[in-house]
Formats: C-alpha cells, structure tokens, sequence
C-alpha cells in the first residue's frame, strides 16, 4: 500500500515545482509546464496514494527554489525512496554520491554499484523512474557519449541543472 502524499506547488526557475512528502520524508519533486500534468504524472506514480495539498512540503519546495535560483547549497533533505524497487533505490542513491559540479555515465554508474557495463541501460531506466528531480540528481548522469540523453523533466531542464552547477556541455 502507497502512503498518504502531501503536496505543494509552486514557481520555480525552471518552471512549476511539484513537492511531495509522505511521514517518512520527501517522496517526489518534479518539474513541469503546469500544474495539472504535474499532479497526473504524480498519479501515475504514486496510483494507490491518497494525494491532498498541505504546508509539510513547503520547507522543501522553499529550499529547492532557493537551490534553483543559486542562492543556496541544497540542504540535506530527509527522502522516502519507497517507490522504486531495490535495484531503483541502489541507483538513486548512487547518484546521491555525485558531487555537485561533476557527471557520471551510465557506465560508470553501473560500475560503481559492483555492476557489469552492460548494466548501463537497467541503469538508465531507474534515472527515467526516479520521482525525485534534484534532489536525487539523475540530471548528472550522462550517456557514454558524454552527452544529455533522455530527461523526465525535458533536456533543457536537463541542461539548465548542469549549468547551475557549473557544468557546461555543448549544444545538441
């Protein structure tokens, strides 16, 4: 049984800013164009969640618009990864570990969880799943090209989050 989600919506600089927090900590943070698309991507997710709107995500959603803006570090955020599998989870930590400012492949993901090259695609597909934009970073984690493939919130939020950090890749 999914838990009950708590949710806040707001601008953001990179669009509509989506915050979801169950008792155990944020559960999704996702970006897009306007609020209804947001809450159905979330329904999808999290489909046998109850979903109300309340004050508990704001702290968060406030801490990550400030992020976004490059006025602050994000801080340290108490997660709920319960939505993804164990393999899911293992990833979304993996990416966890990338440094603000650097990027990882695929590849090297699936390398640094002990994982075979060829784990680089069942690694792709839990950065696409992810419900936690930012917060878990799949936006540093690039294909084996070095370039931005695939971005659940679009590749030029994709790109728009790197430059933020300070990596800068070329167009295309």
């Amino acid at each position: 049984m999914q838990p009950a989600l708590t949710i806040t919506l707001t601008a953001s600089p990179l669009g509509r800013l989506l915050v979801a927090t169950t008792q155990h900590g944020l559960a999704a943070v996702c970006l897009g164009d306007d609020d209804s698309s947001l809450v159905a991507a979330l329904r999808t997710t999290f489909s046998a969640a109850s979903i109300h709107v309340g004050d508990e995500p704001l702290a968060a959603a406030a801490a990550i618009t400030a992020y976004l803006r490059n006025e602050t570090d994000l801080p340290p955020l108490p997660l709920d990864l319960s939505a993804g599998t164990s393999f899911q989870q293992r990833v979304w930590r993996a990416l966890q570990a990338i440094p603000r400012g650097s990027t990882r492949t695929y590849g090297q993901l699936a390398r640094d969880l002990g994982l075979p090259i060829t784990a680089a695609r069942a690694v792709g597909r839990a950065c696409a799943t992810n419900p936690l934009a930012i917060v878990v970073p799949c936006h540093r984690a690039l294909g084996a090209d070095g370039k931005l493939h695939g971005f659940r919130w679009g590749i030029e939020r994709k790109r728009a989050l790197l430059a933020l950090e300070g990596v800068l890749l070329p167009e295309g």
